[in-house]
């Protein structure tokens, strides 16, 4: 996956880590954190813990030091020291750690990933709904020496130490999506096709070219109706839909943070008047230019 674009995705999408716990779990204990309608992940920094997904009790996971769950769309599950799952959810109150580590402990760094974007569902929609990464199947990559300074900066709890927490959890999700997937649909699986990447790369590096079927298809190498189906089904949308897709996504970040007007906005992502730009912002989006730069988008 090209590195350029994924950064476009985050940038466009503004996707930032929240960590909203970071410490020790003793005695029994079993938390549920979904219902924030965001992506969420957990990571294991000290102990074990098991894991059960939408009540689910004949898949039991168990995650050990140094792994972490993702749940891209917010599933309901459950975390506990005991694999029945007898404790009240979410009754049972953590700790900060200490340098003496208590046994039967279990440390935790909990996140949201957050977004200021409506369209940022368009990104996630066919990613699976959890992702389970084990340390011993990351060892020697980046994204396993990522999450190693990630558990040391937790259980230090220095200054500063939120905001490292914060943006090495960026840090993960992006190694996650870039290299530690396996996806037959969606953008990331157009983003891993060696047919398809060019095109989505080109289309996402340069929202104000004048993109036709026909010149897309020419970066793929293929014929215009190949390209076209082979486009609409892993991407789920068809070609020219997504270019529109992706110069309105554009547009909002512009309009919204910048505050430029609507006609520049629309010549910044290839639109060559305000009408057609203000239509297709509409029909995407639901709500006008106007109303998402003075704040009033529902």
């Amino acid at each position: 996956m090209s590195e350029d674009v994924l950064s476009k995705l985050f940038a466009t999408f503004k996707v930032n880590a929240d960590i909203f716990h970071n410490g020790l779990y003793c005695g029994n204990w079993s938390i549920d954190t979904s219902g924030k309608h965001y992506l969420s992940f957990h990571l294991i920094t000290q102990g074990k813990c098991y894991l059960m997904i939408n009540d689910n009790a004949e898949q039991i996971i168990v995650l050990e030091q140094g792994d972490l769950v993702l749940f891209p769309h917010d599933a309901k599950h459950c975390l506990s020291n005991e694999p029945n799952f007898e404790s009240i959810i979410n009754s049972a109150q953590s700790q900060p750690y200490q340098p003496e580590v208590k046994a039967g402990s279990t440390g935790l760094v909990c996140g949201y990933f957050v977004h200021q974007h409506p369209l940022v569902k368009k990104m996630t929609e066919y990613l699976p709904e959890s992702i389970v990464i084990k340390q011993d199947n990351t060892k020697e990559s980046t994204l396993s020496s990522v999450m190693k300074l990630l558990i040391k900066e937790s259980i230090q709890s220095g200054r500063g130490s939120t905001f490292i927490l914060e943006n090495l959890s960026k840090c993960v999700l992006a190694m996650l999506l870039r290299e530690h997937l396996s996806l037959d649909k969606g953008l990331f699986a157009a983003l891993a096709h060696n047919k398809l990447n060019p095109a989505i790369s080109a289309i996402i590096n340069q929202p104000e070219h004048k993109w036709s079927l026909a010149k897309l298809s020419e970066l793929s190498h293929m014929s215009r109706s190949s390209f076209s189906d082979l486009f609409k089904t892993v991407v789920g949308v068809a070609v020219m839909e997504y270019v529109t897709q992706w110069r309105i996504s554009v547009a909002y970040r512009l309009i919204k943070d910048e505050k430029v007007s609507t006609i520049t906005a629309a010549m910044q992502v290839g639109y060559d008047n305000e009408s057609s730009f203000s239509k297709a912002f509409k029909r995407v989006l639901g709500v006008t230019p106007g109303s998402v730069r003075n704040n009033r988008q529902t």
